[in-house]
């Protein structure tokens, strides 16, 4: 259903009379939405600084929440929606993209009343009844919601197999330090090579609660460089129930991470989870916290084996088409095997993502900062002390919409990572271009 009240029954939108004010409120409001995303975040941004001198009028708010449910912001709609309907509770138009608003986040039960009551009203045209009474979407329960991207990008890296910067390690023997030089296969390999990814989601909801589904398979493959040919596969189930105006819920996932034909990487991570929402300096914001609990396998090397336990913070705001979120998470990787160097490893994590609307696409911006920190001295062969890390990367992305379904994008990685130990300081930049196409 896409905006029934401005579409499919314009004459509900009212007019009233103009509120004094440095930017007066205008006498009346579009009746029919533009059809063109650009259009539409143009016509949201048109009414900014209203609020004030519109403050009394039911049609401006209708307005608002009828882009906004356009530009896929259920929660921001639905708080807009909400005020036209205190202002007038009989403006059908409002009431029922109220319905769809909160039938997108979720409170089905609502969303079906308030198309009941709709309904129910004598002086809708019979066109429109018959039409709402046959929309199994808002008066029946739905079922699962799918969608799916496939993604192939041609790029260039600096380090496909993520060996060290320095060519040379010092070992400590008891005659004193001895530098050795690493053997070519452990030296960086720049190159180009093929990125192509598959994504599949499934959601469903309920009254109060929401389960989803996710899978993706990664595969990047260089013809010069075989033997660091990656694959990969993630899978997630996570469940959130509403709990008063925020959520609680859990999820379950899974990695497999393959180099060159073998195994070497594993994890399996349970979280818990609960957030509230906030409404900070005029955005919409979700600010929330949660525990981890992962066992962390390296079959090629099982010594390395952990298990991982922390905590996460974390805060995301949106305003129209702009998003910002602050992830920190802070834990330790104790090991399974006694022998493993270094022992327990303390971790502190922080991210930042952010995207905001450049021209036709979106710009996307990534940030991240880890430090790893060993208990214990690492190994005598390299000084017997403790190691260290610290790792930062970043990722600037444009994704560039050709349709609904087909986009151009490109980013450009880079990453470093420094070490008290010159055997894990390493760094790698990336850059890729391709297409991705989404369906539903």
């Amino acid at each position: 259903m896409r905006l029934l009240g401005a579409v499919l029954w314009s004459g509900w939108v009212v007019s009233s009379t103009v509120a004094a004010s440095t930017a007066p409120c205008p006498e009346a409001f579009p009746v029919t939405p533009p059809t063109t995303l650009q259009a539409r975040q143009q016509a949201l941004a048109d009414l900014t600084g209203l609020e004030e001198s519109c403050r009394d009028r039911a049609d401006f708010f209708a307005w608002q929440g009828t882009l906004l449910l356009l530009l896929q912001h259920p929660q921001e709609a639905a708080n807009a929606l909400e005020k036209a309907l205190m202002l007038d509770p009989e403006l059908a138009g409002a009431q029922l993209d109220y319905a769809q608003a909160l039938a997108q986040l979720g409170e089905r039960d609502a969303a079906k009343n308030l198309t009941l009551t709709v309904l129910g009203r004598p002086d809708i045209p019979q066109t429109l009844h018959d039409w709402l009474a046959n929309q199994p979407g808002l008066l029946e329960e739905q079922g699962w919601q799918t969608s799916w991207t496939v993604q192939s990008m041609l790029g260039h890296e600096t380090n496909f197999n993520s060996a060290p910067s320095s060519n040379l390690v010092t070992l400590t023997l008891l005659g004193g330090n001895v530098p050795v030089t690493l053997s070519q296969s452990m030296r960086p390999e720049a190159g180009f090579a093929l990125l192509n990814t598959g994504a599949v989601e499934g959601v469903r909801q309920w009254a109060d609660s929401q389960l989803t589904l996710e899978a993706d398979v990664t595969d990047r493959t260089s013809q010069n460089h075989a033997d660091s040919n990656l694959q990969w596969v993630d899978g997630l189930a996570l469940w959130s129930h509403r709990l008063g105006e925020g959520s609680a819920g859990g999820q379950a996932s899974t990695t497999r991470l393959w180099m060159g034909g073998q195994v070497l990487y594993e994890e399996n991570t349970g979280k818990l989870f609960i957030d509230h929402p906030l409404s900070w300096s005029g955005l919409d914001c979700r600010y929330g916290t949660g525990g981890e609990y992962s066992l962390r396998d390296y079959p090629t090397d099982p010594v390395l084996n952990g298990i991982y336990t922390g905590m996460e913070l974390g805060m995301g705001c949106q305003k129209g088409e702009s998003m910002v979120t602050v992830t920190g998470m802070w834990g330790v990787d104790q090991p399974q095997s006694p022998i493993r160097l270094g022992g327990d490893q303390s971790r502190d994590d922080f991210s930042v993502t952010a995207s905001h609307p450049l021209g036709p696409g979106m710009l996307i911006l990534l940030g991240q900062w880890s430090r790893l920190s060993d208990q214990e001295a690492y190994s005598p062969l390299l000084g017997g002390v403790t190691r260290g890390i610290i790792r930062r990367g970043g990722r600037v992305e444009y994704d560039y919409p050709l349709n609904p379904h087909w986009t151009v994008l490109g980013y450009l990685d880079t990453l470093s990572q420094d070490s008290n130990l010159s055997l894990f300081t390493v760094s790698n930049q990336a850059i890729y271009f391709g297409l991705r196409w989404a369906g539903k």
